[in-house]
C-alpha cells in the first residue's frame, strides 16, 4: 500500500513539475533553477508539495463554509476553552515567531552590507536564504487563520481577500525560496514580519479580552489603524519593486514583476476591505448619534 502511494505520488509530482517548469519557460521566459542554498530542505525543491498544499487550503475553506451554511450553525457566542487556548497559543506563536524573523532578516541584511533596496541574490549567504525560508514555511501556519475562523463559525471573516492572501503568499515564498532566497527578497519578509508582530499582538490580545466588554473598548481601539499599517506595508514594498525594475537592480526581475503587481493586487483589495467595513461602522455611529 505504502510503495503505491509513493509510486503515485512520483507520477503526480513529475506531472505538476514538468508543467510548472514549462509555464515559466514558455510564458514568462525564465528557466527555474534550484538554490543551492535551500536545495534539500523540505518543500522547496519541487513545486508540488506547496501546489497540493494550497489546493487542500482551498478545499478545507470550501467544505468548512459550507457545512457551517448547510448546517446553519451561527457564529459561536462564548467559545470553549480549547478553542480560546489554541486561539492565544496561536497568536502568541505567530507573534514571537514574526518578532523572530523581523529581527533575524535585519540583522543578517546588517551584517552582510546590503542596502535598503537594488541588492543582488548571491547563493553564499546561506543564512539570510536560511531566514527567507522560515518565513516561508511560515505561511503555512498562517493558514491556522483561517481554521480558526471556521471553528468560531466567523463566516464574514473569511473574505476573497483572505483566502486569496493566504493562498497566493505561499505559493510565491516558494518560488523566492526555490529560486533566490536572499538579495531584495529580504525587504519584502522584514517588512511583513514587523506586520506580523503588530497584528498577532492584536489577535492576541483580542482573544485575552475576549469577555471583557470595557477592555476590549479601552484596548483594542486601533484595528483601523492596523489595516492602514498592512495597506502602508503594501506601498512600501510596491515602491520598492518599482524602483528595483526602473534601476534595473541586479535581483530577478520576473520576481520583482510579480512583487510589482501582487502588491497593487493586495492594495486594491485592502483598500475595498477597508472602505467597506469602516465606512459601514462610520455610518452606523452616525445614526446612533442622531
Amino acid at each position: 500500500m505504502e510503495a503505491a502511494v509513493m509510486h503515485a505520488y512520483s507520477v503526480v509530482d513529475a506531472w505538476i513539475s514538468d508543467r510548472v517548469g514549462w509555464f515559466f519557460n514558455a510564458v514568462v521566459g525564465v528557466g527555474l533553477s534550484s538554490s543551492p542554498a535551500t536545495a534539500g530542505l523540505p518543500t522547496v525543491d519541487r513545486p508540488t508539495v506547496v501546489l497540493l498544499a494550497a489546493l487542500l487550503y482551498l478545499a478545507a475553506v470550501a467544505a468548512g463554509l459550507l457545512w457551517i451554511r448547510i448546517s446553519g450553525l451561527k457564529p459561536r457566542i462564548r467559545e470553549p476553552w480549547p478553542l480560546q487556548t489554541l486561539v492565544v497559543l496561536h497568536n502568541a506563536f505567530c507573534l514571537a515567531l514574526s518578532l523572530y524573523m523581523c529581527v533575524g532578516l535585519l540583522y543578517r541584511a546588517y551584517r552582510l552590507g546590503y542596502s535598503v533596496w537594488g541588492n543582488a541574490y548571491n547563493p553564499n549567504h546561506e543564512e539570510m536564504a536560511h531566514f527567507i525560508y522560515i518565513f516561508y514555511m511560515s505561511k503555512y501556519l498562517e493558514f491556522m487563520d483561517t481554521i480558526i475562523m471556521l471553528l468560531k463559525r466567523k463566516v464574514r471573516q473569511v473574505t476573497v481577500l483572505h483566502v486569496y492572501h493566504h493562498c497566493s503568499i505561499v505559493l510565491i515564498w516558494w518560488l523566492i525560496s526555490h529560486h533566490a532566497p536572499g538579495g531584495d527578497a529580504y525587504f519584502s519578509a522584514a517588512v511583513n514580519s514587523g506586520v506580523h508582530v503588530v497584528m498577532y499582538f492584536y489577535y492576541m490580545l483580542s482573544a485575552i479580552l475576549r469577555d471583557d466588554a470595557a477592555s476590549r473598548y479601552k484596548y483594542l481601539f486601533w484595528g483601523k489603524y492596523l489595516t492602514r499599517f498592512q495597506m502602508l506595508q503594501f506601498g512600501v514594498n510596491m515602491a520598492q519593486a518599482y524602483y528595483d525594475l526602473k534601476v534595473d537592480a541586479p535581483y530577478p526581475q520576473f520576481l520583482t514583476k510579480i512583487l510589482y503587481y501582487y502588491m497593487i493586487s493586495l492594495l486594491v483589495l485592502f483598500s475595498n476591505f477597508y472602505r467597506q467595513k469602516y465606512s459601514s461602522l462610520d455610518k452606523s455611529k452616525s445614526h446612533k448619534a442622531e
